[in-house]
């Protein structure tokens, strides 16, 4: 079990935000704050199986748009694109992680990314069946889904945790001035 194992199994416990209500300002802070870390490794992990699933669809148009053979060279020089036209960006506010990767030197977090689909296999593409390339698009979709539901969970933590210390704002039970001592 990785350490963002380890994490979204205490973070979106049930009871977890049960200590919210009788920490301190400080307490949720933190808690916060840890949702957040959990948060910005969860949606580079998101980031890395879209990337990963972007290549297997593009390289799966190429094979069926030349009939069944497709040049790995041609899709190395248009992967900036492929990355970058990826699934379209969903409505809504959005949320500006404070940092755009998480600290890798806890653990590999894509280590079940890289079962499936490694640097490796991606150079093996010509020599795999699109059944195969297929198999490895459902597992990365399957995947993708599970982190995004992880991902919307800690945001719904997030957005708790936020109402509780604006609460306690507003309601006086914690003051700007305990910010400034």
């Amino acid at each position: 079990m990785t350490w963002l194992d380890t994490e979204l199994d205490r973070l979106l416990a049930p009871e977890y935000l049960h200590e919210m209500e009788a920490g301190s300002i400080e307490d949720i802070r933190v808690m916060r704050a840890e949702c957040q870390a959990a948060e910005t490794a969860v949606s580079f992990l998101r980031r890395l199986a879209q990337g990963r699933l972007d290549i297997i669809h593009a390289y799966l148009d190429r094979r069926e748009d030349t009939g069944g053979t497709a040049d790995l060279t041609v899709l190395v020089e248009e992967l900036p694109a492929i990355i970058a036209a990826g699934p379209p960006r969903p409505s809504g506010p959005g949320r500006l992680p404070p940092q755009l990767a998480p600290d890798m030197e806890r653990d590999d977090l894509a280590v079940e990314l890289d079962e499936i689909l490694d640097a490796g296999r991606i150079g093996e593409l010509p020599t795999m069946s699109e059944d195969d390339l297929r198999s490895i698009a459902d597992m990365l979709t399957e995947i993708e889904n599970r982190i995004s539901n992880q991902r919307r969970a800690l945001h719904e933590q997030i957005d708790r945790l936020q109402a509780e210390i604006v609460s306690r704002y507003k309601s006086g039970r914690a003051s700007v001035d305990g910010l400034l001592a």
